[in-house]
């Protein structure tokens, strides 16, 4: 068996195109079976997530086979065929890394993102409950969960905040020890803010207080969260409550000033505040950095966070890829292994037979031998038929690991021991004692 893929995904294919290839999960076993019964698979397996739809695929010749099952898939969902391929292909050992790679997050639009290694999860158990996957996939896609898990603990590419809402939380973590009795204050209710507001709430915020001119908006915003909205005329009544502040509006003039902050820190005796100013134009003076332990960032200084993350990434990625070749060396070897297994076991059926011949031509010559002694002689012909076939084994399993010329000793076992042939009998087990 061979495997095969067939990718639509953010790097080579628009969106418009992806979400109409996406897969449902009510549809994964029905896909399967329709997919394995048409193109004559012995395995499939379906991911179908936001930034890509792929079928990994079993198959005796598997760059064959790739036009079929794109044509099949496409079918299935009746794509218009005028439309573009969405579909690239990848088969092989390159296919296997594709598995890899995407399950250690290196594939994602976000690298090192954690949620793609719980999607591949998710979507391969479904698939096994399609009776989707063969030997080959099964093993491969356990092997790659093995894998993104030593990239998790061995790397550290999940460990850098790469959205700009992301950095505000790591930022206000170096900030404050603990967040666990932080409120936030949250002016405006723009997209972006309210991811910061996710985030820090995730991480353990106790207390959420919304304004906005429109006060509806800010009732709604907080509903999310269980906070409370503020009128936006009382919002300078309610700064020294705040640990940190959000703000993103769409003001043309600074909403948060030197005076109006240095009051609130006053009367809170200059506990540390810290605020996000992620509006364009700034809604916070930057002159209010210059209050003790009131700390400032804006949209760039929260981007150069992030540029400076991503790096890093990028370099823990450079490690979790030699961590994917290590494995997938490991895959290689098992691979290899596995091509020599049909001449191993041929031979055994040879060794096997014969013993089990000779044996019991033995027997038929010595009729008066007692249970006991009968026991004796299979015992004795058993041992000496395994011990037969062990070192061969061990010998030709390794060599296949090291190919090349490796592989001359499994062409001479088969010319010595004539192998070519299929038995037409199965072997007797000589470990059969009366």
């Amino acid at each position: 068996m061979e495997l095969g893929l067939i990718t639509s995904n953010y790097k080579n294919c628009v969106v418009e195109l992806r979400e109409k290839v996406a897969v449902p999960e009510e549809e994964i076993a029905p896909l399967i079976q329709f997919l394995k019964a048409k193109c004559n698979l012995q395995g499939v397996m379906i991911l179908s997530t936001c930034n890509r739809v792929e079928i990994y695929f079993e198959a005796e010749q598997a760059q064959k086979a790739v036009p079929a099952v794109k044509k099949a898939f496409l079918s299935y969902f009746n794509y218009d065929p005028d439309l573009d391929d969405p579909f690239t292909s990848i088969v092989g050992r390159a296919a296997i890394q594709h598995i890899f790679r995407v399950t250690s997050s290196l594939e994602s639009m976000v690298l090192g993102e954690p949620q793609i290694t719980g999607q591949v999860k998710n979507f391969f158990h479904l698939s096994v409950k399609g009776k989707g996957p063969g030997f080959l996939l099964n093993q491969l896609f356990n092997k790659a969960f093995a894998t993104a898990k030593r990239v998790r603990n061995e790397t550290a590419i999940a460990k850098f905040a790469v959205s700009i809402s992301f950095a505000a939380t790591e930022l206000a973590k170096k900030i404050f020890d603990d967040l666990g009795d932080k409120s936030i204050l949250i002016i405006g209710a723009g997209e972006m803010a309210e991811l910061a507001v996710a985030h820090l709430m995730k991480a353990g915020c106790s207390h959420l207080l919304v304004t906005n001119r429109t006060f509806a908006r800010a009732v709604n915003l907080a509903e999310k969260f269980n906070g409370s909205a503020v009128r936006f005329e009382a919002m300078d009544k309610h700064l020294e409550a705040a640990d940190i502040i959000i703000s993103s509006t769409g003001a043309q003039g600074f909403i948060l000033n030197q005076p109006l902050v240095n009051k609130a820190m006053k009367r809170r005796k200059h506990r540390a505040m810290f605020l996000i100013d992620i509006a364009v134009p700034r809604d916070i003076d930057p002159e209010v950095n210059e209050i003790a332990n009131a700390y400032v960032y804006d949209i760039d200084d929260l981007q150069s966070v992030v540029d400076a993350n991503l790096e890093e990434r990028k370099k823990e990625a450079a490690l979790a890829q030699h961590l994917i070749e290590e494995e997938l060396d490991k895959v290689d070897q098992w691979l290899a292994t596995l091509e020599v297994v049909p001449t191993l076991t041929h031979f055994r059926e040879e060794v096997l037979n014969l013993a089990n011949s000779e044996l019991e031509r033995g027997l038929s010559q010595l009729k008066e031998l007692s249970p006991k002694q009968e026991r004796a002689v299979r015992a004795m012909m058993n041992g000496f038929a395994y011990k037969l076939l062990h070192q061969p084994t061990v010998v030709l399993k390794q060599k296949a690991k090291e190919g090349g010329e490796g592989l001359d000793f499994v062409q001479a076992l088969i010319e010595l021991f004539n192998l070519q042939r299929p038995l037409e009998t199965k072997p007797k087990k000589v470990i059969q004692l009366k």
